[in-house]
Formats: C-alpha cells, structure tokens, sequence
C-alpha cells in the first residue's frame, strides 16, 4: 500500500510539471512569434525611412556643395553654474 500511494504521488507530480511545462512552452512560442513580427516590422520601418530620408544621397550632396563635417573631438558642452 506505501509504494502505491508513492506511485501515485509520483505520477501526479509528474502530471502537474508536465502540464506546467506545456503551459511555458506555448507562452514561449507565442513570444518568439510576435518577436519575428515586431522584427519584420521594425525591418519594414527601416526601409521606408531609409526610403524616405535618403541618408546616402543627403550625404552626398552635403560633400558636393562644400559642407564641412562635425570634428567631435574639438565638441565641448557648455555648462551654466
């Protein structure tokens, strides 16, 4: 009767992780999906900014028309006391 009850105590130990696990491994792939989502809609975003700003070709007119890029390390912040 004692390794009966052990048994059974055994199997709805495993019952309760098993279901435990199935639950975390759905929540996971549920997470991992909407992450694939948000990151083709984040590439989406990326090519219809980079679209729209043109960021190469801005940066080559500013080189044409004489325009002299910022030397960061001569870039001092001015505080007020």
């Amino acid at each position: 009767m004692k390794y009966f009850v052990g048994f059974i105590t055994l199997m709805l130990a495993n019952l309760l992780y098993s279901s435990y696990t199935i639950k975390v491994s759905k929540e996971y792939t549920k997470k991992v999906s909407m992450l694939k989502q948000e990151k083709e809609k984040n590439m989406k975003l990326k090519a219809l900014i980079e679209k729209e700003v043109n960021y190469k070709t801005a940066k080559e007119y500013t080189n044409k028309a004489g325009y002299i890029t910022v030397d960061w390390s001569k870039v001092r912040v001015v505080r007020s006391q």
